[in-house]
C-alpha cells in the first residue's frame, strides 16, 4: 500500500440500501489492487447504512464517510470527489458488486495512458417480468456504476453537470427527484470532444442487482423516458448505438403500439384489433426469453402493455419539447 495516500478513490453514494451497501463493501475488500480508499457519500439515510459505512475497514483503510445533505446522488458525488484524495477517481453505486479485478483492470487502462475508463456493467442473475437492473458496455451511456476519471481530467472538464436531469426534462415527475439524469453520460463525451482518451474495458466488471418488481416505481421510470429525446439530440452520437431506423429508441419495439393508437384515433376498429394482437405477440415474445413461470409471465402481460404506453407518451413529450424525433 502506497505510504503518500491511496492511488485511486472509490466513491460511492447511498442513501439507506444498508445490506446492498455491505455487499458493495465486502465486494470492495475483495480486490486484487490494494492502493485505493473508499469514500461513502450518506445521502441521508434512515436504516443504519451510515453506522455500516462508519464501522468498515476496507482494503486496510477505514472507509471515510462524509455526510450528505439530501440532495441526492449527483451532489453526493460532488462531496465525494472534493473529499477524495486519490490521483484517479472510480465510481460505483451501493446496488453493484464489483468483480475482484475490477480495480486492477480499470488502472491497467489508466496506466496505460487511458484518460476515462468505463467498465461492464451486467444484472447480478436473470431478470424477470417487471423487474429491474443495469446493462452497459459500448452503448455509450457510461453510466456511474461503474467508471474512471483520471482527477485532472474530471476537473477540467467541470465534472457532473448538476444543471442536466432539469435540463433534460428529468425532473417532471416527482420520485425522481434527486436521481439525476444524463450527466454522467455528458461528462463522458465532453472528455471524448476535448481529446481525452477514453477507453471500454470489458474486465472492469461490475455486477448489479435486479431489484423485483414494484409498478409504481416501474411507471415513474417508464414516464422518465421523456428524458431520453433531449439527451440523443445533445449527444448524437447515441443513435448510432442505442436507435434503430433513425427513430426507435432501445430494443423494445413499441411500433404495434403506435399503430394501435394510431388506427384507434382514426376509428378503424379492425386495424386497432390488429394492431393490439400484433402489440400482445410482440410483448409474450420477449417474457418467453425471462426466467419465469408463465403464469407468472401471463399476469406481466398488462403491466408490460401500461409501461410501454406511459414510455410512449413520455418520449412523444420528449420528442416534442426537444424538436428531435425519438420513439
Amino acid at each position: 500500500m502506497s505510504s503518500s495516500g491511496p492511488k485511486v478513490s472509490v466513491i460511492v453514494p447511498f442513501r439507506n440500501r444498508r445490506d446492498l451497501l455491505r455487499g458493495l463493501l465486502d465486494a470492495l475488500d475483495a480486490q486484487t489492487l490494494d492502493d485505493f480508499e473508499v469514500v461513502a457519500i450518506d445521502d441521508n439515510s434512515t436504516d443504519g447504512a451510515a453506522e455500516e459505512a462508519r464501522d468498515r475497514v476496507v482494503g486496510g483503510r477505514p472507509v471515510r464517510l462524509v455526510a450528505g445533505d439530501g440532495r441526492g446522488a449527483v451532489a453526493a458525488r460532488h462531496l465525494g470527489v472534493a473529499a477524495a484524495s486519490g490521483s484517479v477517481l472510480a465510481f460505483t453505486d451501493s446496488d453493484c458488486e464489483p468483480q475482484p479485478k475490477w480495480l486492477e483492470a480499470g488502472m491497467a487502462a489508466i496506466d496505460a495512458g487511458a484518460d476515462v475508463v468505463n467498465g461492464r456493467t451486467r444484472p447480478a442473475r436473470p431478470v424477470g417480468p417487471l423487474e429491474r437492473s443495469v446493462w452497459s458496455g459500448e452503448e455509450g451511456l457510461y453510466p456511474t456504476c461503474n467508471m474512471f476519471y483520471r482527477r485532472v481530467v474530471f476537473d477540467r472538464l467541470g465534472g457532473f453537470d448538476v444543471a442536466a436531469a432539469a435540463r433534460l426534462g428529468f425532473l417532471m415527475e416527482p420520485r425522481a427527484r434527486g436521481l439525476g439524469f444524463g450527466e454522467d453520460t455528458l461528462l463522458a463525451w465532453r472528455a471524448h470532444r476535448s481529446g481525452s482518451r477514453v477507453e471500454y474495458v470489458p474486465d472492469a466488471f461490475v455486477s448489479h442487482y435486479v431489484f423485483p418488481a414494484a409498478i409504481v416505481d416501474s411507471i415513474s421510470r417508464a414516464w422518465q423516458m421523456s428524458a431520453f429525446p433531449p439527451l440523443v439530440k445533445e449527444v448524437p452520437e447515441l443513435r448510432a448505438t442505442l436507435v434503430h431506423h433513425q427513430v426507435m429508441f432501445g430494443p423494445r419495439n413499441r411500433l404495434p403500439m403506435y399503430a394501435a393508437a394510431a388506427a384507434l384515433a382514426s376509428r378503424r376498429w379492425a386495424l386497432v384489433a390488429g394492431a393490439v394482437g400484433w402489440w400482445l405477440g410482440v410483448r409474450l415474445r420477449d417474457l418467453r426469453r425471462q426466467p419465469a413461470s408463465w403464469e407468472q409471465r401471463l399476469a406481466a402481460v398488462p403491466q408490460e402493455l401500461l409501461l410501454d404506453v406511459v414510455a410512449g407518451a413520455g418520449l412523444c413529450a420528449g420528442s416534442v419539447r426537444s424538436r428531435t424525433l425519438l420513439l
